[in-house]
């Protein structure tokens, strides 16, 4: 069966490459000499493009069946030991990161270095999950349950109360008083979640602080509409886990599961006449194109950026776009709008008047102590552990604004001599647990801009796609984000932060700094935007190709064996961060897959 395959694939490719398209292809094929064992080892079952965050669940989920051979395809390197340390920033390490920015427009990141913004996701084995926060918050009920659609039975598999089983699958909760709501938690998963032990301080200090201006501390996640808390963490024993780490790495060994780091696909196989996916074209070196084929799927688990540039490239997108680039049009689809990012701003911070300078020295034997125990400052993540989820808005029946509290270390003589710039209160140069400011950063979780991400017009196959984020572009998400604002400064006012001494910092707000009040935050909102770097919807799901990329069960319309599985698939965003909902779209995914190839032997359509 599989050399029978393999002859018709490799037939199916000779007649691709001889188009003009691929005749560079073409001419290599023909003088290089393909053995048998090298097609053998070129064909699998399952290909899944990206080990990021997503992926690393559908492989380990996948190749649990000893009869599916399964490729992973990562174009980053492996995890190294270093980013498993709760207080490395590991955000700001660009070799693991795919550093994309936004495109220039009159309305936000306008003090911004080239007056766009940053969006940093992860390019490393983890994906994202080795990059983010690591702040387990999954939104709330209603975000679910709005992407359904009256009248759309599809949809309904996607209410809340039908995905709660897919976050549960892979909980590991660690924490006794929150895993006694079984409803919403459980045991036994692969993802271990929990607080961190090590509380300092100052995050008593603001932990009392919002229990003053009237916040409980209560789970975010029992769909609570408001609450300030220690949050939890996806970690183990003091230790970032990120989907790698506990969903790859213990099951590598396996016989039938391919892991390629390095690995950048470049484009589809695709059967024009069927249109079928076939299979990848990958590189290992920039220029030398390898393929790979898969028997049953092909999967896109890249992100809602490199999702776009992947299928871009393969002739699946807008017929116009497409057109612009003299790509070949095999399926139009709308691929890449619906670009949707959260957002927040710099430029509100809380200097500490009782923080001693930190020492090279300390810092060495804090790190000795992590790597010996697990134990010491380095196994936290400070401030950053607190945040507030804040209901704007009556009747919502859940937060639209978390203020998370990051911190960060400034050489105090600064403060005495100049003010600081909103850049060098934000650029972190010491282990996150160790500050003297703390930037409050008001994230909006449901934002209303949106935007589209098309290829590169100069270099489409290298060059970093084109993000018009449009962020701050609705009037709605600029108020909410000052609206915020004014809540936050109401902390100042509190006992417990009066009793510390802990004062607004004294930063460079420049252009803004001749207003204000609300005209001032709305400048300082409008020049120091920043991306949340969670972007979503770019292969959204839903009934029709007119509107949407992929179906309710992941299936990109009109295509056949390819599926997108990841956030890009969101419709809208949920009221907290996107790895827990990523991680149970996965889940939902894999089981998917699975009922397809057993229950219904194989019938994608």
């Amino acid at each position: 069966m599989d050399l029978h395959y393999i002859s018709i694939i490799y037939l199916t490719y000779i007649v691709y490459a001889t188009s003009d398209a691929r005749a560079d292809l073409f001419s290599k094929a023909t003088k290089t000499k393909t053995n048998e064992k090298d097609l053998r080892n070129s064909v699998f079952d399952f290909i899944v493009v990206g080990g990021g965050t997503a992926g690393c669940v559908l492989a380990n989920r996948l190749s649990a069946n000893p009869e599916w051979k399964v490729l992973v395809l990562e174009a980053g390197d492996e995890e190294n030991i270093d980013y498993d340390i709760p207080a490395v920033p590991t955000n700001e390490y660009r070799p693991i990161l795919w550093n994309f920015r936004t495109e220039r427009n009159g309305f936000s990141c306008l003090s911004r270095p080239g007056g766009s913004c940053e969006v940093k996701t992860g390019k490393v084995l983890g994906g994202s999950s080795v990059t983010n926060d690591m702040k387990y918050t999954r939104g709330s009920k209603k975000d679910y349950d709005a992407w359904h659609i009256t009248g759309d039975m599809g949809s309904l598999n996607w209410k809340f109360e039908n995905l709660i089983e897919h976050f549960k699958a892979s909980e590991d909760n660690g924490d006794y008083d929150v895993l006694m709501n079984s409803y919403y938690h459980s045991r036994g998963g692969e993802m271990h979640v929990q607080r961190f032990k090590h509380i300092d301080k100052h995050m008593e200090l603001f932990l009392g602080a919002f229990a003053e201006m009237g916040f409980r501390s209560v789970d975010i996640n029992t769909n609570a509409p408001e609450a300030a808390l220690n949050n939890q963490f996806v970690v183990a024993n003091n230790t970032r886990l990120s989907t790698n780490s506990a969903f790859l790495k213990p099951v590598r060994q396996r016989k039938n599961l391919v892991v390629k780091t390095g690995a950048t696909v470049t484009k589809l196989i695709i059967d024009a006449q069927e249109n079928k996916v076939d299979g990848v074209f990958y590189e290992l070196e920039k220029g030398k194109e390898q393929l790979a084929y898969a028997k049953k799927e092909t999967i896109l688990t890249t992100g809602a950026i490199n999702n776009v540039k992947i299928l871009h490239l393969s002739g699946i997108g807008p017929a116009a776009e497409l057109e612009k680039q003299n790509i070949s049009v095999i399926i139009d689809l709308p691929v890449g709008s619906n670009y949707q990012d959260q957002v927040t701003i710099g430029g509100l911070a809380f200097s500490l008047s009782d923080v001693t300078s930190v020492s090279e020295q300390q810092i060495v034997e804090d790190f000795k102590t992590w790597f010996q125990n697990r134990g010491g400052p380095l196994a936290s993540r400070g401030i950053n552990q607190v945040s507030a989820f804040i209901q704007l808005f009556e009747n919502k029946n859940g937060p639209d604004i978390e203020l998370a509290l990051h911190g960060n270390y400034i050489r105090s003589d600064k403060f005495m001599l100049t003010n600081v710039s909103v850049h060098t209160a934000e650029e972190v140069n010491l282990p996150i647990a160790y500050y003297n400011l703390v930037n409050i950063n008001p994230v909006l979780l449901k934002p209303k801009s949106k935007g589209k991400v098309t290829l590169n017009k100069r270099n489409p196959k290298y060059g970093r796609p084109v993000i018009q984020a449009n962020l701050l572009k609705e009037q709605e998400d600029l108020d909410a984000i000052i609206d915020s604002v004014d809540i936050a400064l109401q902390l100042l006012n509190t006992k417990e932060l009066k009793k510390a001494e802990i004062n607004m910092a004294p930063l460079d707000i420049f252009p803004c700094d001749r207003l204000n009040n609300r005209d001032q935050w709305n400048c300082i909102a409008r020049h120091y935007t920043k991306a949340m770097s969670n972007p979503i919807g770019t292969c959204r799901m839903g009934q029709n190709s007119t509107d949407s990329v992929v179906n309710y069960e992941f299936k990109v319309h009109n295509v056949e064996s390819l599926r997108v599985i990841d956030a890009s698939v969101m419709p809208s965003h949920v009221r907290g961060n996107i790895f827990a909902p990523t991680v149970m779209v996965a889940e939902k995914g894999t089981k998917l897959i699975i009922k397809d190839w057993k229950e219904n032997k194989g019938n994608f359509l």
